[in-house]
């Protein structure tokens, strides 16, 4: 009888030091997409975020957004640069094709990478006004903000980053129904 007890004892303490231990459950933050109109749809590793880049010493304001998962962060990601002039705004519809100066030259105000189950890079990064016969394109709109992150949409039509030749002769890439929730950071410089 006294193994059962001390059995018993042993796992009671185990449970007790278990349970006041555990920190709050991590949001299922996660990023969603349809290439070429077949669906993928990740969960956030500890790597993926928002983060915001707020420069006093600069007119441009800097959000990098980035959603990878697993081990291979090469692989089913995505990093869209966006910059504008003020604090990005939610409920606003950011256009690539919006340029925005940067050192006196125009520069799309949003670019997107995209890397492939196989890491293969696709990118939407060509002002169209610059490059006659490039279609590169993208937005991005941040929809909610919450304690824990920021919910937004976003679409693009890309273009394999290693083909060459003529800009109009390249194969699209499209991105469509793009949605993600994921943490927010804020880097002031």
């Amino acid at each position: 009888m006294k193994i059962p007890k001390i059995l018993l004892l042993c796992l009671f303490v185990v449970f007790a030091f278990s349970s006041c231990d555990k920190e709050d459950p991590r949001p299922n933050y996660n990023y969603k997409f349809k290439v070429n109109g077949v669906e993928k749809e990740f969960s956030g590793s500890n790597d993926a975020n928002i983060v915001f880049i707020e420069d006093p010493n600069s007119s441009n304001r800097f959000t990098i957004f980035t959603f990878v998962t697993g081990n291979d962060p090469n692989k089913n990601a995505i990093i869209i640069s966006l910059r504008t002039n003020v604090t990005p705004e939610f409920g606003v519809n950011y256009e690539m094709q919006n340029p925005i100066l940067v050192n006196d030259q125009p520069a799309p105000s949003l670019t997107l990478i995209y890397l492939d189950e196989n890491g293969k890079e696709y990118g939407a990064v060509l002002l169209q006004s610059l490059n006659p016969g490039a279609m590169d394109n993208a937005s991005l709109m941040l929809t909610e903000l919450t304690t824990e992150g920021s919910y937004g949409t976003f679409e693009a039509v890309a273009f394999d980053l290693n083909q060459t030749g003529e800009l109009s002769q390249r194969t699209p890439l499209n991105i469509t129904d793009g949605e993600f929730f994921m943490p927010n950071v804020v880097s002031l410089r």
